[in-house]
């Protein structure tokens, strides 16, 4: 029996192991908690009945999970500014409830988000363990044994994927293609093996394995499978102009592939060099390499051009040049995946072929139009479709002969030689189209012309239009020399003043003016045609133009003096491309030395234009052309001729009227200003003065001054030039006097132009002066002289060539003389 210590004893080591107990109870308990959660974070809870902790994310659509109890209530609320305030949250989640942060009040939360399929790829696994995605391409059933599906999502702690494979009725296969159709961890994958099904498009299908299969949470790619039998080559036209970029497309290839595409030499067009020939394929688009095999710089070693061309998806598109192809029926052949040049050397067959019709291509003249201009430079252009370059070239009545070859063809199919002188700048056909007449002028192909042009640069008439050419008709003339302004005044050029010039020469890149003095000067100057063969010169100076160059003065005295425009003609060589009195050096040598000799001798004006027309206009042979004007060089000079009003005669103003004062001048417009000043007089004080610096090619001038207010009586009229000054009277009455003819006399007109003034350029002078007098430039009303001398150049005395110089220009120098002395007897 136990005493009381004993007792004690006893009941001490009982509470001990009671202790013990409890706390290997709590490890256990706590343990088992431990577990539990960390078991929650790394497995899904659909697939292992998970509790949600606090901190966990929960998925819109989620169902089957409950809280734990660390949480204090079943239902959770929106906790303010965690994107869903206002709202509650309880299991199962509804697919719509809205994202954000809910809590039960005392700091336990979850999360929740949207479920997604974030990626989902299709892989073809090759031997080597490298993969090539093939969803949204193709695969060959020979490449589709060892594929796998991978995919990655976002709610991996709540359930797994499945994935679903679907053939092209819909059918579900996953079965019979997968070797296990569940991913439980994101970046997972499952085999896929589609090497024994039928050819056509597979969907496959990745969601989630519970509840989560609608949204974002479900994903599909779809790859289609093709048979060897199914890889093809179609071109996007049946037929093409030679020159056309022609696109192909091989289809039917796995993804990453790359197939050769290859056409024979015999498909060549002749003539097609090596570097050509590797140019049929154009190294664009899906093509990796062009070439021709066997590499080699003759064409006769190469079998054929070849492209490499890498699958995309599920073609590969290239292009080809049609430029270098015969003009039939060309061949173009695709070989499997792993087959090369060499192989196809040694026999390997195509899997597909397609013909591509070639034709040759168009060629269309633009310009030359119908006629040329011998001597002129023009742009040869056209349209040549389906040619790399083309060739000229020019028919009389034989075989067709070369002007000008290897002029390119643009990438839009247009060619053009600019600034191209067809009758100098060519071979044998430039030479023809130097003569005037009508020939056939034809473009070719220049790889046609090779073939048939022979060693002298002809082609037979038949060859040439055998040929992709074209051809137009072209007549060829003589280039005009037209002179359509030059600023004699009156007849005359006032010393030490300049003149202005202006014409027309087709096919000169200049023309040159010459001088022949009174006393046997000789002066000469050449002046430029711009791109529409005009010259024009506005200071011209009269003499010591070649001065400088001859080293002696040439210039010109007073006199009665000839001027010349002369152009050289369709040759382009002055007279007979030599000058008879001087031997050696060049044409431009002789005649300097010609030059020289004229000024040197004592040699009379007749004699010096004599000598200049013998080598020039009237050489044998030449086709020179010139045209002559006399002018007389003389002090500058400006008269007075008339000073009248409306209602009164010449010499007397009515008081109130315009007061004209009408004169003529020598002097060349618009640098010149005749100034008019009444300068004696009862009211000379209120008369302004008055001037202009606008006349015609006849001299005359007029300006008015009004005299309302002005006293009667007698006064003094001036005018000014800078150089020289004139004066006269006129009276101012009241009214008209008795017996006014009011400005019709014939002897004194109120324009100022006598009848003697008229004749002195016309006709009947006897100086060969050509119709067109200079009266017709004057202005007829009198009250206005014109802004600019005539467009046809007065004063000319010969049209074709120089003139002859024999009694007319002797005679034709004496009545310029005389008119000269008369009018200065007039006016002093």
């Amino acid at each position: 029996m136990m005493n009381d210590t004993d007792a004690a004893t006893v009941h001490e080591k009982g509470r001990a192991v009671l202790l013990t107990a409890m706390m290997v109870l709590s490890v256990v308990a706590m343990s088992a908690a431990f577990v539990g959660g960390a078991t929650a974070a790394q497995n899904a809870r659909y697939h292992n009945d998970q509790t949600v902790y606090p901190g966990d994310i929960v998925y819109q659509g989620e169902d089957d999970f409950e809280f734990s109890d660390d949480f204090t209530r079943d239902t959770l609320n929106g906790v303010e500014n965690g994107g869903a305030e206002g709202e509650q949250l309880e299991p199962p989640v509804p697919d719509t409830q809205p994202t954000g942060t809910y809590g039960d009040g005392d700091g336990n939360t979850v999360t929740v988000t949207s479920p997604r399929v974030t990626d989902l790829t299709i892989n073809n696994v090759y031997d080597d363990g490298s993969v090539n995605a093939v969803d949204g391409s193709s695969i060959s059933t020979e490449d589709a044994d060892n594929m796998n599906v991978t995919v990655e999502y976002t709610f991996g702690d709540a359930e797994h994927i499945d994935i679903s494979v679907e053939d092209e009725s819909g059918t579900d296969i996953t079965n019979q293609v997968t070797d296990d159709n569940t991913i439980e961890e994101t970046g997972g994958s499952v085999g896929l093996d589609l090497s024994t099904e039928d050819a056509g498009e597979y969907t496959v299908t990745a969601q989630g394995a519970g509840n989560l299969d609608s949204g974002d949470a479900v994903e599909t790619a779809t790859v289609e499978l093709r048979t060897d039998a199914d890889l093809g080559l179609e071109v996007d036209t049946d037929s093409a102009v030679r020159g056309d970029n022609v696109e192909y497309t091989v289809s039917g290839g796995s993804d990453g592939d790359t197939h050769l595409v290859a056409i024979e030499r015999s498909e060549f067009r002749d003539g097609v060099t090596a570097d050509n020939a590797e140019r049929i394929f154009r190294n664009v688009d899906d093509t990796e390499a062009v070439g021709v095999y066997p590499d080699s710089d003759d064409t006769e070693n190469i079998d054929f051009a070849w492209a490499n061309v890498g699958i995309d998806g599920t073609t590969a598109v290239g292009q080809i040049e049609t430029q270098y192809l015969d003009d039939s029926s060309v061949d173009v052949d695709v070989y499997d995946t792993g087959v090369d040049a060499a192989d196809v050397d040694d026999g390997a067959d195509s899997i597909d072929d397609v013909s591509l019709d070639v034709s040759g291509g168009d060629i269309a003249i633009e310009n030359p139009a119908s006629s040329y201009v011998i001597g002129s430079e023009i742009d040869i252009n056209g349209t040549a479709d389906g040619s790399d370059e083309v060739a000229v070239f020019v028919r009389d009545n034989a075989d067709w002969e070369l002007v000008e070859q290897g002029i390119a063809v643009d990438s839009d199919g247009t060619f053009e030689e600019e600034d191209y002188v067809l009758s100098r700048d060519g071979g044998a056909g430039s030479d023809s189209l130097s003569l005037p007449g009508t020939y056939r002028f034809g473009v070719i192909d220049q790889s046609d012309a090779d073939e048939v042009m022979d060693d002298d640069n002809t082609i037979s008439t038949s060859d040439f239009n055998q040929e992709t050419s074209t051809t137009s008709s072209l007549r060829v003339v003589e280039g005009e020399l037209t002179v359509d302004h030059v600023s004699i005044i009156d007849g005359q050029v006032a010393d030490g003043e300049t003149l202005s010039i202006r014409g027309t020469a087709p096919g000169q890149d200049s023309v040159y003016v010459s001088f022949y003095g009174p006393r046997g000067t000789y002066d000469r100057i050449p002046i430029s045609t711009d791109s529409e063969y005009v010259f024009e010169e506005e200071d011209l100076q009269v003499g010591n133009n070649l001065g400088p160059q001859l080293g002696t003065d040439t210039s010109i005295s007073q006199g009665t003096v000839y001027m010349s425009v002369y152009s050289k003609g369709r040759d382009n060589v002055p007279g007979d491309g030599s000058v008879d009195s001087v031997d050696g050096g060049t044409v431009e040598q002789q005649f300097v030395s010609m030059y020289k000799q004229l000024n040197a001798g004592p040699t009379s004006q007749q004699q010096v234009m004599e000598r200049i027309a013998s080598e020039t206009t009237r050489d044998s042979g030449s086709d020179d052309i010139s045209r002559l004007f006399q002018f007389r060089y003389t002090d500058p000079q400006t008269t007075i001729e008339n000073v009248s009003s409306a209602s009164a005669g010449e010499g007397t103003v009515v008081a109130g009227e315009a007061m004209t004062v009408s004169g003529v001048t020598n002097r060349q417009p618009d640098d010149n200003t005749i100034t008019v000043e009444v300068t004696d007089g009862p009211s000379v004080s209120q008369f302004d003065l008055a001037s202009t610096e606008q006349w015609g090619a006849d001299g005359r001038w007029n300006v008015t001054l009004d005299t309302e207010g002005i006293q009667p009586g007698t006064y003094t009229i001036e005018t000014d030039d800078g150089d020289s000054t004139d004066k006269a009277e006129v009276r101012i009455t009241d009214e008209p006097e008795d017996g006014a003819d009011n400005g019709t006399d014939d002897e004194n007109s109120s324009d100022g132009q006598t009848d003697e003034s008229s004749d002195d350029m016309s006709d009947e002078s006897g100086n060969g002066v050509s119709d067109e007098s200079s009266d017709d430039m004057s202005d007829e009303s009198g009250d206005e002289t014109a802004s600019e001398t005539s467009d046809e150049a007065s004063n000319e005395i010969s049209d074709d060539g120089m003139p002859g110089f024999g009694i007319t220009v002797t005679i034709g120098a004496l009545l310029a003389a005389v008119l000269a002395l008369r009018r200065d007897d007039r006016h002093h």
